[in-house]
């Protein structure tokens, strides 16, 4: 019997759900110390930390619109670190 690819099953629905809370976790933590200490070095680290993990978010929020609204989020925070503003931290 052949598996069907496409199948969303609970393990990989909870897989999804694991990358998605760690890209949160590392971009508020990179937002965070940005926010607190606003240096080069803190924007770089955010603007990298994003740039790194929004592909990421972008292809799970494609195939799961659950997590759209947090690609989104990390979009808007993306542009603030850019333009010099305060990025808010990311929510689920």
């Amino acid at each position: 019997m052949n598996a069907i690819k496409d199948q969303a099953t609970p393990k990989n629905t909870q897989l999804l759900l694991s990358i998605v809370l760690h890209a949160i976790e590392q971009v508020n933590f990179a937002i965070r110390n940005l926010n607190k200490r606003s240096t080069i070095g803190m924007l770089m680290q955010c603007e990298d930390t994003l740039t790194d993990l929004l592909p990421i978010v972008k292809m799970i929020a494609d195939d799961d619109v659950n997590f759209e609204g947090v690609y989104s989020q990390m979009s808007i925070a993306l542009s603030a670190a850019q333009i010099g503003g305060e990025p808010m931290e990311i929510e689920l």
